[in-house]
């Protein structure tokens, strides 16, 4: 295919955003999304089911590491959602040189922060950990787990940034292959690595994080080749490389929301498992699985919020919006749907689901009520995660901002400082639904004053045409 026609159906591509049936460029840029965020996420249980088999206290460590790499991921993840709401706003304003240099500048911005990262937190790691509630029993592993993932976090850093390029570039399904071929290459490595098969040897916890990494580096190298293979909807030239300090704060001016929410998530985490721990090592255990699983639930309405995104970037952007109030209804209604269809399986099969993890009699008589009591959250988190997008799409960096940031800062971490010590463990494992309810509240009455501000229409006759297609 020839420069010019490639050039054309990138466009090609990206316009579709402004004209298509919402319900198609949902699918199409959402469905890929969620695959991937659910292949993520059932690599996430694949870890915690293998690493399950190394005892109660590997269980622990994995609740003691999920704050750190809570961390790192939210670092990725500001840099690859800013610069997606930043592409898509460009692209939709018709401004593709400047959306090729953002490009450009985030590539640059990932190796810089990747780097700095690594070396911060290596110098700190045995802190880092005993901070976050590990104790002797748990602090081995949690070390051994932390340094592989710490050493090669630069390639997560990677993998986020480049699936967030390829995807707001038109190109979903491809960036969406990536992260699926990661989740399962990650399930072929973790017993190879853990266990030690044929001429590897038992590497333990470890393997756990050496067969992530891995699987990382094998989608970085297939998004990589198709962005720099010129079938991409980027062109690039060296001085788009160059540091821009104006871009990287339009990049930080809608990603910090997204570094923010999730370093908010870190800190919650902590107080989590510093709170389970002085219950025993059971119930960290207990907290490490329930954040494992919920990723089953919450991932996938991550991922349609990320195909949602730049759909509302590029209309807003072209000044079409009634199809940036049909993109969040639509979006919003599927989010719902699928949390009330999670609930009700964790509501029939919680001692099915928790025997995945581990057999034993005790971590099973706590796990099962945990799982049912934390599992009333699973209505409204993920429609709140979701319409937090709509927020980061249009560009308004401090309402996305405290929206994405509520959920943990505004609630759940004053329900975690408040509950356990009044309700012992019911009250850590309630603490999750009512922050998540009090979080959407927050989330709809702020949206509907930004609807109403920017003459976006929010039309019952939306919902109701939802409704009938979906049924």
């Amino acid at each position: 295919m020839k420069v010019g026609q490639v050039e054309a159906a990138g466009h090609e591509r990206t316009e579709a955003m402004g004209r298509e049936s919402i319900w198609r460029l949902l699918l199409r840029f959402s469905g890929p999304a969620i695959i991937a965020a659910m292949v993520s996420a059932s690599y996430n249980l694949v870890d915690a089911i293998f690493v399950g088999r190394l005892g109660t206290e590997a269980l622990a460590a994995l609740a003691v590491a999920n704050p750190l790499m809570a961390i790192y991921r939210s670092i990725g993840m500001g840099i690859g959602v800013g610069t997606a709401s930043l592409i898509s706003r460009r692209l939709g304003a018709g401004k593709k040189d400047e959306a090729n240099r953002t490009a450009g500048v985030s590539i640059t911005l990932f190796f810089m922060v990747g780097g700095l990262v690594t070396i911060i937190c290596l110098m700190n790691l045995e802190n880092l950990l005993q901070l976050f509630g590990a104790g002797e029993s748990v602090l081995p592993l949690a070390k051994s787990y932390m340094f592989i993932e710490t050493i090669f976090i630069t390639l997560d850093f990677f993998l986020l940034v480049l699936a967030e390029l390829i995807r707001v570039g038109g190109s979903p399904m491809l960036s969406s292959s990536g992260m699926i071929i990661a989740g399962v290459m990650n399930c072929v490595w973790d017993p190879i690595l853990m266990f030690g098969i044929g001429p590897f040897p038992a590497l333990g916890m470890a393997g756990a994080a050496l067969a992530t990494s891995v699987a990382r580096g094998i989608a970085v190298s297939i998004l990589l080749a198709h962005l720099i293979s010129g079938s991409s909807a980027y062109r690039f030239k060296p001085s788009y490389f160059l540091p821009n300090l104006r871009i990287v704060a339009e990049i930080y001016r809608v990603g910090a929301s997204m570094t923010v929410r999730i370093n908010a998530a870190s800190v919650s985490q902590i107080l989590a498992a510093r709170a389970a721990s002085s219950f025993g090592v059971i119930p960290l255990a207990v907290l490490g699985v329930l954040f494992r699983a919920s990723s089953f639930a919450f991932m996938p309405c991550v991922g349609l919020g990320q195909g949602m995104l730049p759909l509302v970037g590029f209309n807003f952007g072209a000044q079409k919006k009634d199809r940036v109030g049909e993109v969040v209804v639509k979006a919003g209604l599927s989010g719902f749907m699928w949390g009330a269809l999670c609930w009700v399986v964790a509501m029939s099969y919680s001692s099915q689901v928790m025997s995945l993890f581990c057999t034993d009699l005790d971590f099973l008589a706590g796990a099962t009520p945990a799982f049912r009591i934390y599992a009333l959250g699973f209505f409204t988190v993920g429609l709140q995660t979701i319409l937090s997008f709509f927020f980061q799409g249009i560009g308004k960096g401090l309402p996305s901002l405290i929206v994405t940031a509520s959920r943990q800062l505004l609630f759940l971490i004053p329900c975690l400082l408040i509950m356990p010590p009044i309700f012992g463990l019911i009250g850590l494992w309630a603490a999750y639904p009512v922050a998540d309810t009090l979080s959407l509240a927050l989330t709809l009455i702020w949206m509907s004053i930004e609807f109403r501000s920017l003459g976006i229409p929010f039309r019952f006759r939306l919902l109701s045409s939802s409704l009938s297609s979906v049924c």
